[in-house]
């Protein structure tokens, strides 16, 4: 399997280049990342629990998801896709 990449970039979010997320992580390079919130009509937020297995912050409760936007993606594209592969992530349990 082919190691996930981040997108690096400057502090004004102007793309530098790419690196292996793990890799980025470690170096606490600067890179892109989202983060979604989900409210229902109650203005109830969904959350996540962290699975203990994650390399940083394990078991933390946080947003409902997070991810890396891949190359070519914006934020809307990012998430929808994080989201589609979560809901059906869930229905295989």
């Amino acid at each position: 399997m082919v190691e996930e990449q981040v997108i690096l970039v400057n502090e004004n979010d102007e793309q530098i280049g790419t690196m292996p997320k793990l890799e980025a992580h470690k170096k606490a390079v600067l890179h892109r990342a989202f983060s979604v919130f989900v409210f229902n009509d109650k203005e109830e937020l969904l959350l996540q629990q962290r699975a203990a297995s994650k390399y940083h912050s394990p078991l933390l409760w946080t947003n409902t998801c997070c991810s890396h936007q891949r190359v070519g993606e914006n934020n809307i594209q990012a998430g929808k896709r994080l989201l589609f592969y979560n809901f059906f992530a869930c229905l295989k349990k």
